[in-house]
């Protein structure tokens, strides 16, 4: 059994670092997985395990791969290293029960610090099932005589555990966090501060989940432009966020917003949330900006959500900084955009028909879209796009774009975020995924921000949906997608299977992640009325305290039952013996008894060795006999009285 529990708790290890391997070093993560495969070699090939000095210099090399891999300022990242260090160390060195038990402790450890990186359904129901397996590990070091047995046993508690965890999560009253979780480099989401609209592409690779919106009633009309950041600065090749943070919104009307949604937004190791049109939310754990932006208060990588109010976006005046900001220009660099700037102005005279002009420029001129644009290395790569490739993806338009008006004197700025989304079966949420990114440019027509966005003329249908429901770019999309099962769609059941498996996430994300303060007090209100539910957490813990009682008093029952057992055939045992006259005394403990049986009857000596194993598992070892056991104490004590007779 000691190797069995060595190799399951290898495997658990091994898990772990597949779950969260994104936050650790990869030098570090490389030198745990080689310890994990070494420890599965030792356990499955019975060789010597490594002495106290070579632990010592590997605990050595360890600490060392720390210090240089991982930064002091990185706090439960360190923690977190430490602790996966320490367990594979010690389970490398365990030999005995009592070693295997102690990693066995430090694994339920390490298995809960997946939950501070990782809160999807599927690495819960990952989570779960090493749950059981180190459950089982405990089973078969006290008792289980089979690894099938120690499985059965470990599903027993698991399924007792999981009411009583609901119970929990339902009626214990939700407090803050005692401490904040720093954001995590690795999250597989969101747009960064400082993009190259002709890099972008790359994220139309990438099928990871962004976020989901779910709308009271039907879903509004289409386009869905999702605003994350504003792009006010250019460098001659990159568009990036103002260096001046834009200010806190502080004249908000709330009575003007009717349009609502809530967000449910996965990992993301940026702070900047996701806004429709002129958006404020009334969460307190929300920036309200200015500019139309949404801001995260607190820095952290974990799942979120927050509430939407949204409206047609309204009037506003330019200040002089904002003017002079969204106009300025690298002083030299890309003449043909300038120049083209200068030829479309001479015959418009508002800023609304030069954006007409350019809209008819790009539809005439035989531009389109692509999603694998011809990589551009020139110093003017915008000159190159509009007079050579004419083939690009949304940030080729907005960054050209953007540039030419700003040439022509208009003030412009690039956005980046999410255009459109999946819809779901239900019909009542979207779903927007990394490829759905996007950015387009807003210009100021003297009264307020426009929209402009090519998309419109060289991609009509992306305006609709996600960019995988454009079907004059299908085949584009599938090629240029990493593997996963949505490239699978076209065969019916796996297509079903991904459906499926994302509606199940958005249930786990909505009430079980989603599950805050104010559901619970609308859930205990529905269920025990307002006067009882404030009684929630007293009643909650009656409820968890009788069910651990009534399955204390179930185990002492069956200990009871066991033990009467045992006891009533060891009786009948030692009466048909004392009426043989072999028992010397009546004062002797059952198992002097029995030696003294064993010594009068050499040939009984098997089943009463036996029978005194049995009766001590019951008796002392507080074990309640199997079925089988049971059945074999009867078997030996019909076979000792057969002998003795």
């Amino acid at each position: 059994m000691l190797s069995f529990v060595s190799t399951v708790l290898s495997v658990i290890y091994i898990g772990i670092f597949t779950l969260i391997g994104a936050e650790l070093p990869s030098l570090m993560l490389s030198l745990l997985l080689l310890l994990c495969l070494w420890n599965l070699l030792l356990a499955n090939k019975s060789l010597t395990r490594p002495g106290a000095l070579a632990t010592n210099l590997l605990a050595a090399a360890c600490l060392g791969v720390l210090f240089v891999s991982v930064s002091y300022d990185e706090s439960v990242l360190l923690f977190v290293s430490i602790l996966l260090q320490a367990a594979i160390l010690k389970l490398l060195q365990a030999q005995t029960s009592k070693q295997l038990s102690t990693v066995i402790v430090l694994t339920f450890f390490s298995l809960s610090t997946v939950f501070l990186y990782q809160q999807s359904l599927y690495s819960s129901i990952l989570v779960g099932i090493f749950y059981v397996c180190l459950l089982a590990s405990l089973a078969a070091l006290h008792g289980a005589r089979t690894p099938k047995r120690a499985y059965f046993q470990a599903l027993g508690s698991f399924a007792m555990a999981i009411p009583i965890a609901a119970l929990l999560l339902l009626f214990i009253p939700k407090v803050p966090a005692f401490w904040k979780l720093p954001g995590a480099g690795g999250a597989k989401t969101g747009l960064n501060e400082r993009i190259d609209p002709f890099n972008i592409a790359n994220l139309a690779k990438s099928d990871d989940l962004v976020f989901r919106a779910e709308f009271p009633g039907q879903l509004p009309a289409p386009p869905y432009y999702w605003r994350a950041l504003n792009h006010e600065e250019f460098d001659g090749k990159a568009w990036i966020k103002a260096q001046r943070p834009p200010r806190p919104r502080t004249d908000i009307d709330w009575q003007s917003y009717s349009a609502q949604a809530t967000l449910y937004l996965e990992s993301s190791a940026n702070r900047w949330l996701y806004a429709l049109q002129d958006s404020v939310s009334p969460s307190q754990k929300v920036e309200n900006l200015r500019g139309g932006l949404l801001k995260r208060k607190e820095s952290a990588a974990s799942s979120f959500q927050y509430p939407l109010l949204y409206r047609p976006v309204q009037a506003s005046v330019l200040t002089n900084y904002q003017s002079r900001l969204n106009r300025l220009l690298p002083t030299d660099g890309n003449p043909q955009a300038r120049a083209l700037a200068r030829q479309l102005s001479q015959s418009t005279n508002t800023a609304n028909q030069f954006a007409s002009r350019l809209m008819g420029f790009y539809e005439q001129q035989g531009f389109s879209y692509t999603l694998t644009p011809t990589p551009i290395t020139d110093d003017n790569s915008l000159d190159v796009f509009l007079t050579q490739t004419k083939r690009g993806f949304c940030g080729h338009y907005a960054s050209t774009s953007a540039f030419i008006m700003r040439a022509a004197g208009i003030p412009a700025r690039v956005v980046s975020g999410y255009l459109g989304g999946e819809q779901s079966e239900q019909g009542n949420y979207l779903r927007v995924y990394q490829y759905d990114a996007h950015a387009w440019v807003e210009y100021y027509d003297g009264n307020q921000w426009q929209r402009f966005d090519a998309t419109s003329v060289v991609a009509p249908e992306r305006l609709n949906g996600s960019l995988s429901q454009v079907q004059e770019l299908q085949q584009e999309f599938m090629d240029n997608l990493d593997v996963g099962l949505l490239q699978l769609s076209h065969i019916e059941a796996l297509n079903w299977l991904r459906l499926t498996l994302e509606e199940l996430d958005y249930s786990w994300t909505k009430w079980v992640l989603g599950f805050d303060q104010q559901k619970q007090k609308s859930v205990l209100k529905d269920l025990l009325g307002n006067q009882i539910a404030q009684y929630s957490m007293v009643l909650a813990l009656c409820v968890v305290a009788l069910v651990l009682l009534g399955l204390l008093l179930l185990g002492s029952r069956k200990q009871q039952q066991s033990m009467s057992f045992s006891a009533k055939w060891l009786n009948r045992l030692f009466l048909y013996a004392d009426k043989q006259a072999l028992l010397s005394t009546q004062n002797s403990t059952p198992k002097q008894k029995l030696a003294q049986l064993a010594t009068h009857c050499p040939g009984a000596a098997t089943p009463l060795a036996r029978i005194e194993q049995l009766y001590t598992l019951a008796a002392y070892k507080q074990r309640p006999l199997t079925k089988a056991q049971k059945k074999d104490l009867v078997k030996q004590v019909k076979k000792a009285i057969k002998i003795i007779g």
